[in-house]
């Protein structure tokens, strides 16, 4: 069954080891075609936490990975770096491309920006931006899952979150579902949810995957989404996202929430 794993809000720096290492073992279970990380690896953005997160996802062993930058990857203390030099740290572990785009098998993967070197915590999209994910989802191969990943949430589960979205967000998810995105993928809110906000396009928040900064009562958590056979579909395969959390009790990640999406 091809997987993917989708991580968010990693913050090394205010990580917890044992949360790390139950991680990295189910991935070595599953079997990870792609590792999805969509922002806040670092607490802080210093050069030593970004090299911990960078060492974290080495060791989960996907065949391929995407990763984004988050507001906390950002210096914010070193605030000289903000101009011009924001993403130095960030591209000297995860490389220079700050909006990747990753095919692995069924999975088709375009990462899109939401942070900004001069806020500290708020997004934004940029018209060029969704114009520019618009026209890579229309390069998709044919069958393939169309994924947008982001840092900041498009899509707000509850009212709580709305401020939690880019500039944008509403004129990007409707441009990217006409344009044939199936699933968005974020962190940021530490609020794990999954919701369907157009026939056809799911969105998936995923909640802070092994850092101590838990929020809303929700252990640290993470999502893999998947493709299995099935009888009941046309296609013979069916798509699916499941939501796994750790269990403090066992030290590991166990699957709490599943949910069928359609035909692969």
């Amino acid at each position: 069954m091809p997987v993917l794993m989708h991580l968010s809000d990693l913050h090394f720096g205010a990580h917890d080891p044992a949360v790390c290492a139950a991680v990295q073992r189910l991935a070595q279970r599953l079997g990870l075609d792609m590792a999805v990380v969509s922002g806040d690896l670092t607490q802080r953005a210093t050069a030593r936490q970004f090299e911990q997160a960078a060492r974290f996802v080495q060791g989960l062993h996907a065949r391929s990975t995407l990763v984004l930058a988050g507001n906390h990857d950002l210096p914010l203390y070193a605030w000289w770096l903000r101009w011009g030099r924001a993403y130095d740290r960030f591209a000297q572990q995860f490389g220079m491309d700050q909006e990747p785009v990753r095919q692995m098998g069924s999975f088709y993967v375009v990462g899109v920006n939401t942070t900004r070197a001069w806020r500290h915590e708020r997004g934004s999209l940029s018209a060029a931006q969704i114009d520019h994910v618009a026209r890579l989802l229309g390069r998709a191969p044919p069958g393939a899952w169309r994924i947008v990943a982001s840092h900041h949430p498009l899509v707000a589960p509850d009212a709580a979150d709305r401020a939690h979205r880019p500039h944008r967000a509403g004129e990007a998810v409707q441009r990217w579902h006409v344009a044939g995105a199936q699933m968005l993928l974020s962190g940021h809110a530490h609020h794990p949810a999954l919701l369907e906000a157009y026939p056809g396009l799911w969105c998936s928040s995923a909640g802070t995957a092994v850092s101590h900064r838990l929020r809303h009562g929700e252990p640290n958590s993470l999502v893999v989404l998947g493709l299995e056979a099935s009888g009941a579909v046309p296609s013979g395969q069916a798509r699916t996202a499941a939501r796994w959390d750790y269990d403090s009790d066992s030290g590991e990640f166990i699957c709490v929430q599943r949910q069928a999406l359609g035909a692969g």
